[in-house]
């Protein structure tokens, strides 16, 4: 399954939507879309960078935007580990 890297600005989330996502993130399902989070890195100046495995960008853009997340095809790019 290719792998998937998108950054967008962070939302203002509560905790609990913060824990709430780092949960699902543990639990290693995938969504509606196919698309399985592996991480989210928080970036110091308020953007969200998000590794996934997904089929393609589509996917990625789909299940963003079921969280109220608006990114477009050019926000994700696929990547590989160098390790």
């Amino acid at each position: 399954m290719p792998k998937f890297m998108d950054h967008h600005p962070m939302p203002d989330l509560p905790p609990e939507a913060m824990q709430a996502m780092a949960q699902r993130i543990q639990a290693g399902a995938a969504d509606d879309f196919g698309v399985t989070p592996l991480n989210v890195f928080a970036g110091t100046e308020g953007h969200a960078f998000c590794l996934s495995d997904a089929a393609d960008r589509d996917a990625i853009v789909k299940a963003h935007a079921a969280l109220g997340v608006a990114i477009t095809s050019a926000d994700v790019h696929e990547v590989q580990s160098l390790v």
